[in-house]
């Protein structure tokens, strides 16, 4: 017993301490899926969906890997994601007026415009016998386009000619009030024996404005007939659109009454960024008010996220739904329903969340094949900034390596879903193991100590 009170206690405690944690395997997260790379490219890209946001138990998607086909975990990165994109500009051909000619200078111009109902031009009369000479004012039509427009482009009769000018363009919605977009901007076309310049667009901050006036800022360029252009195209603003989202359906929601009123409370994976909620009701012909609540976790205070009016309606054997609402990521959601009107009738909303998914890019180093992992309790954030990963990524002085799309297979286990609860922690258990241990030694010791000096009292 004396040789086991003598046992050194902190050598023990230091080598337990010292054990080196073990490298990650896929087999320590819940799920995994091969990755089938696009040949050539150093890195390679896959789009998470919805099958690994339901497992994933971290907002911030730390519980989540890369590996190759040697068991090493490969690094990775997420691209940004944009929630809207702009669809491209194609300039369009409008309707193009000849207003007057240079031999018009100085006398009011006596012209009378016809226009549709929509207010599309149809033709423009002026006085006849009037001395005919260069074109100096054009009207364009810009009318049916419906949307604020950024620049024109014209197109020469004689696309050989050679001139130089300036151009004022005017905007108007009505043909009475004008107002200038370009008081004096450069048009030409030039040519020599190396070569030629051109420019025959003009630009100015984007605008509503349903027609345009064109004229001579000055006096026309010498050598060209009446008629010069022979068409334009007017540019509009790109528009923009919604990023294309994944959606996932929730399940059934619990119900329950409160004060009168009906409460429906949806469970969220906490890993989606959810920013869209879709509630379709049960029968066709039916509209509800509710107030749309969220929180993060159950145990934190409902916020509201404002009232909504659902709706579903049959007209001409088509249905008009309400739109998508907008959210947040949460861990909640509550339908609170406005009972008048009997609430939802027979039957439950169906509710379906979208987001803008990730896309995670990571460098194809090693063999293969591989392989992504996910899902695991309180892992640590494994990913790195997309700019220190890709060289050049995102800067216009250098051309960035390459980025593959990469296709993600079907999901299978591996570890299991125990993976996704926190584990038994082999070190921290051996660790208390040694300190109630060293108690029971140093008690024992204690009680020893105590009977010694009893015995030398005695």
């Amino acid at each position: 017993m004396r040789d086991l009170l003598r046992l050194p206690l902190w050598p023990i405690l230091g080598i337990v301490l010292s054990l080196p944690a073990q490298a990650a395997q896929v087999d320590d997260f819940a799920y995994a899926a091969a990755i089938e790379l696009s040949a050539g490219a150093p890195f390679q890209r896959v789009e998470l969906p919805p099958q690994v946001y339901r497992s994933l138990t971290d907002g911030a998607l730390a519980d989540l890997r890369v590996f190759n086909g040697a068991g090493e975990i490969v690094p990775h990165a997420f691209e940004p994601r944009a929630l809207t994109s702009s669809l491209p500009a194609r300039p369009t051909e409008v309707p193009l007026f000849v207003l007057g000619t240079a031999a018009d200078s100085g006398r009011a111009l006596n012209l009378r415009v016809e226009t549709s109902d929509d207010g599309t031009v149809i033709s423009l009369h002026g006085e006849s016998g009037r001395a005919r000479g260069p074109a100096a004012a054009w009207l364009v039509d810009a009318s049916q386009l419906g949307q604020r427009i950024q620049a024109l482009e014209l197109s020469l009769v004689e696309p050989e000619r050679q001139f130089s000018g300036r151009m004022r363009v005017e905007a108007s919605n009505d043909l009475a009030q004008w107002r200038t977009l370009v008081a004096s901007a450069p048009l030409l076309q030039l040519a020599a024996e190396d070569g030629e310049i051109a420019q025959l667009r003009i630009e100015w901050p984007a605008t509503q404005a349903r027609y345009l006036r064109l004229t001579w800022s000055g006096a026309p360029p010498a050598g060209l007939r009446e008629r010069v252009f022979a068409s334009v195209r007017v540019e509009p603003v790109p528009q923009p659109q919604e990023a294309a989202r994944s959606w996932l359906s929730l399940a059934a929601p619990e119900v329950r009454e409160v004060g009168g009123r009906q409460e429906l409370i949806y469970a969220l994976p906490g890993a989606v960024p959810t920013d869209r909620v879709r509630i379709a009701l049960p029968q066709p012909n039916s509209v509800v008010g509710i107030e749309l609540f969220a929180r993060a976790r159950k145990d934190a205070q409902w916020r509201s996220l404002g009232r909504h009016q659902l709706y579903r309606l049959s007209e001409g054997g088509e249905e008009r739904r309400n739109p998508d609402i907008h959210a947040e990521p949460v861990g909640e959601l509550m339908l609170r329903v406005d009972a008048r009107g009997g609430g939802f009738g027979s039957g439950l909303p169906a509710l379906d969340i979208g987001w803008v998914p990730h896309r995670l890019v990571f460098a194809a180093r090693g063999e293969g094949p591989f392989t992504l992992a996910w899902g695991r309790h309180n892992a640590s954030p494994g990913d790195y900034p997309i700019a220190s990963l890709v060289p050049g990524y995102g800067r216009d002085d250098g051309s960035p390596p390459a980025i593959a799309d990469a296709r993600l297979g079907e999901a299978r286990s591996a570890g299991g879903e125990e993976r996704l609860r926190a584990p038994l922690d082999a070190r921290r258990l051996m660790l208390w193991s040694v300190l109630v241990g060293a108690v029971l030694i140093l008690a024992l010791m204690a009680w020893r100590m105590s009977r010694l000096i009893q015995s030398s009292d005695n």
